[in-house]
Parts: C-alpha cells; structure tokens; sequence
C-alpha cells in the first residue's frame, strides 16, 4: 500500500501531508479556519524527503498547534509526527 496524502481537520483549521511517489520532497499545507490578526493564514513547508526526525518534530510542534488551536501534549504533537513520518524516504 502506498500513501501519497493525508489531510486533517482541526478545530481551529485544515492540514494537508502529501509526496509524490517516489518524489524528493514532502508538502505540508496548513490553513486556518478563523486566524488572529497576526496568525498566517496559510503556510506551506516543502521538505526534503530525507528530512531527520529532529527537524520533522520541530514541524509537527507547529503543524498541530495551528490544527488544534492550542499548545498539545507530546501525545497530540507524536499523532502528527507518526503520520508525518509516513512520508520520509
């Protein structure tokens, strides 16, 4: 089985994870559903699909703070980065 995306949706916005197959990188699209003023309301992040786990956490922190809408657990944040992972090479 392959996975080529994987979309989400918080209570605060939408997260899409997708790689072509056997592509070189992974895109990550963040949309918020109602931002603050200073929030962005998109954000995109195109990683190498040979990212380290260190740098693909540090992306899953913020990917679910803007999907949730709050500071999660360790728990909360590994759900994204074990899905996150999915997609590394």
């Amino acid at each position: 089985m392959l996975i080529t995306r994987i979309e989400f949706e918080g209570a605060a916005g939408h997260l899409t994870i997708e790689k072509a197959p056997g592509g070189p990188t992974i895109r990550i699209d963040s949309v918020l559903r109602n931002p603050d003023r200073h929030q962005q309301v998109w954000k995109t992040w195109e990683l190498p699909a040979a990212v380290g786990d260190e740098d693909l956490f540090k992306v899953a922190v913020e990917v679910q703070q803007r999907t949730d809408g709050c500071n999660g657990t360790n728990s909360m944040v590994h759900d994204y980065f074990r899905d996150m992972q999915r997609f590394q090479d």
